[in-house]
């Protein structure tokens, strides 16, 4: 949530600020700003809404500067409005500051500084920060004051500070909230994400939680906020400029769906022995003995990654033996869980950023146990404070609504099933046979994709529906749920993800022929049952749009929208039966003239509680 992009060196920093923020916008899009100095003069620019109205305030102004910060908001504190759009500045807007974050104890802090004759000019809990900085600068330079002002604060922060009485520098912090370090030549950038960074280096340095960072033109220090020296290593990304680009797609969230016979294909690369039915993933750095004996696996994650978890949760308990339960990181840290040594806990997270997730596995990390995490981004906080875990390797996820991402997930953890399942009682026939349809399974999402045109035909039959129902069983439940929410996301039509057997007991009683079903019904083991519950419905004049697998005659009587998906093995089938849902919400929302790469009220990255 919210994005920061600032940039130290020779070039004219403002063109660099805005392509960052306009990669930055899905973090967040409710206003946008920047201040840079020039001459010995701050000057900034503020405007709401998303970044093109920032871009046309710019057309007007000359004066540019070499140092300069920018932020895209998504509110926490505050009405979205020009005055409580970053940056924010001291009394003598001498010192401006971009934040990321939540300042739990602002009011606290707000009120002792106005009693001191501070004046304030936003509802922000951010602009707290930029008056503490200005009451300790009296004393200091600018990193010791930001250093003290933070000892200060209780929350998270991911910080940028700029001010006229150090024009060379940049001070930046984090805490909960991530910040990346781009190094270039006699230039530094300091972002929320290296998507921003893309464009101009492939140097980075991830700042760790309670460090601050000093840039000037020519080098840059690390400290804590104890002021110890940290020693960081410059890395390398290898993610190509063109992946952060539409290439052509109207959207990045088809383009995401496109792109996922790809992601399942690099998600399995290299972890499957075809042939003896076996995988093995070697980033969990765990040998055969240590998984042998685990007799629990918990999953933690919020959102769509929770939605994965509930399909590993299926695959691993059907096809392992071993019992398995995802929690709602969310909820977590307020539980007294019950843990033991022979559990195996995932934290499950696109990002590695989601502040829910990450509390909780440092929560439970606190406690003694180890925590391993299952995340796209190398680099980010899961992947740097976990023992080991599984990379998705899905590339950038710059829709909102994430996709891609979704069946990367999926993919990891049925491999992570089949591991167990042969370590313990899966047959090496049958682990033959499923590594063998997971391997056909980039060809079959594409056949899928084929269809895109047929289901925006089907869209356009449901647009103005106002609720709706998606069901599924056994493993393609999670995907009702998951298909429930894509629509909710993109779309804002109410829809509600529920088994399908559940839908006897209240559900049903909503149904006429304004509330359609969408119905997750391919010719697996729980078809026929599947197939009850279509015609109860069917029985009292619902409409239903059905998920099927290829040849299915029945269904073409019973439902009155069929998309078709090709026959698999059951455990495979949440990675066909996904595609579908995600471009039904796709159309459906596009079709209505939404936005779904930015949705209302979304972030990409939720780094706030």
């Amino acid at each position: 949530m919210c994005g920061i992009i600032g940039y130290i060196g020779k070039k004219n920093a403002i063109p660099i600020l805005l392509e960052g923020l306009k990669r930055l916008e899905y973090r967040g899009y409710d206003s946008a700003g920047i201040a840079w100095i020039r001459n010995k003069k701050m000057f900034v620019l503020k405007a709401v809404g998303k970044i093109s109205s920032l871009e046309k305030k710019l057309q007007n102004i000359s004066v540019f500067g070499n140092l300069a910060l920018g932020h895209t908001r998504w509110a926490t504190h505050g009405k979205v409005c020009e005055k409580n759009a970053h940056p924010h500045f001291d009394c003598q807007r001498k010192i401006a500051i971009v934040h990321n974050g939540i300042i739990e104890n602002f009011a606290e802090l707000k009120e002792k500084l106005i009693a001191k004759g501070h004046k304030f000019i936003s509802e922000t809990d951010s602009e707290v920060i930029a008056h503490l900085i200005e009451e300790e600068y009296k004393k200091s330079n600018l990193k010791e004051a930001v250093r003290i002002a933070l000892s200060k604060v209780f929350g998270t922060y991911g910080l940028a500070v700029i001010s006229l009485d150090e024009p060379e520098k940049i001070v930046a912090a984090r805490l909960g909230s991530p910040l990346i370090l781009g190094v270039g030549q006699d230039e530094y950038f300091i972002a929320s994400d290296v998507t921003a960074l893309i464009p101009y280096t492939r140097r980075v340095v991830y700042l760790d939680d309670g460090s601050i960072i000093t840039l000037t033109r020519e080098n840059f220090e690390t400290v804590t906020l104890n002021n110890k020296f940290i020693q960081k290593q410059i890395e390398s990304i290898n993610w190509e400029t063109g992946s952060v680009e539409k290439d052509g797609f109207p959207h990045f969230m088809l383009k995401e769906i496109f792109e996922e016979p790809q992601v399942v294909q690099r998600a399995f690369a290299g972890r499957l022995i075809v042939k003896e039915g076996v995988a093995h993933l070697g980033g969990l750095n765990m040998d055969i003995s240590e998984l042998r004996k685990v007799k629990r696996i918990l999953f933690i994650a919020c959102g769509t990654a929770f939605y994965a978890g509930l399909v590993g949760k299926y695959m691993i308990e059907e096809y392992s033996g071993i019992p398995c339960d995802v929690e709602f990181a969310s909820e977590l840290r307020y539980k007294n869980l019950i843990l033991n040594p022979e559990t195996l806990i995932f934290v499950i997270s696109q990002s590695g950023e989601t502040a829910d997730t990450i509390a909780a596995m440092r929560e439970i990390q606190r406690k003694g146990f180890k925590v391993l995490g299952i995340s796209n981004v190398v680099g980010s906080t899961i992947a740097r404070e976990t023992s080991g875990g599984i990379f998705i390797h899905a590339g950038p996820e710059i829709g909102v609504a994430s996709t891609k991402a979704f069946l990367g997930q999926i993919t990891v953890l049925l491999i992570l099933a089949l591991e167990f399942g042969r370590l313990k009682i899966l047959s090496q026939t049958l682990g033959e046979k499923i590594a063998k349809a997971l391997v056909k399974v980039p060809r079959q999402i594409a056949e899928i994709l084929e269809k895109n045109k047929e289901i925006k035909k089907i869209a356009q039959k449901y647009l103005f529906y106002k609720n709706f129902l998606f069901l599924g069983r056994k493993l393609n439940y999670p995907i009702a749920l998951e298909g429930a929410l894509k629509l909710k996301e993109v779309s804002y039509i109410h829809a509600q993800g529920y088994p399908a057997g559940e839908m006897k007991h209240g559900p049903i009683a909503l149904i006429d022929q304004n509330f359609p079903t969408f119905a997750i019904v391919p010719q697996d083991s729980v078809y026929e049952k599947t197939i009850s519950n279509l015609l109860e419905i069917k029985a009292r004049g619902g409409k239903i749009l059905a998920v099927a697998t290829v040849g299915d005659k029945k269904i073409k009587k019973i439902a009155d929208d069929v998309i078709f998906i090709p026959k698999t093995h059951e455990i495979i089938e949440p990675l066909l039966t996904s595609i579908p849902c995600q471009l039904f919400a796709y159309h459906v929302a596009t079709l209505k003239g939404l936005d779904v790469d930015k949705p209302r009220n979304l972030a990409k990255s939720v780094t706030v509680e």
